[in-house]
């Protein structure tokens, strides 16, 4: 199978669920479908551009390692921004073959972090901590930028989910913990 079939029957197996979750999301009452069924047209819409560009475009085009953009094993080689010409992204030096497990490693470890976090904490607690503690140990901001951004989006997180879509947060297993001390 190519891989162009392989991406096309991906997206199909992708909107078929999106458009599962619509036709389901009809049955709920109005403040229940708030966020489905927006989310799914959004995700509809997305993954109708994705067949289209995939489509259009030579499969050749976009290569790239999104385990090593994660875990940020990649460095871009190419000058981003020329029209009409892709981004090539290359290893890394002084990376290894063999080296992939440890970044697939890193990557759930990352993934665990976010859910152990927001298990323990809580939802914009686990934001938080994950957000700066991720623009500090990867370096990608300085300490300061890091914790403007992470304190804005901790805000946005919070006055989306609290304020306006009025959801109650989960607090964490440590909650009573918490209030105990207090």
């Amino acid at each position: 199978m190519s891989r162009r079939a392989q991406e096309n029957l991906m997206a199909g197996a992708i909107l078929a669920v999106l458009i599962g979750v619509i036709v389901m999301s009809l049955d709920f009452g109005p403040r229940a479908r708030m966020i489905p069924l927006p989310l799914a047209i959004f995700g509809v819409i997305l993954i109708v551009a994705q067949i289209v560009w995939q489509n259009l475009r030579s499969t050749d085009e976009l290569q790239m390692d999104m385990l090593g953009v994660l875990t940020r094993q990649q460095e871009n080689d190419g000058a981003a921004g020329n029209e009409g010409e892709p981004v090539v992204v290359k290893a890394a030096p002084g990376a290894k073959k063999g080296a992939s497990w440890r970044r697939e490693a890193g990557a759930y470890g990352i993934v665990l972090a976010m859910l152990g976090l927001m298990l323990l904490l809580g939802p914009i607690t686990a934001v938080f901590l994950f957000t700066g503690g991720y623009f500090v140990l990867s370096r990608q901001y300085s300490w300061l930028t890091g914790l403007v951004y992470t304190v804005v989006f901790t805000a946005a997180v919070y006055l989306l989910f609290v304020v306006a879509l009025e959801i109650q947060l989960y607090h964490g297993i440590l909650e009573p913990l918490v209030e105990r001390l207090r």
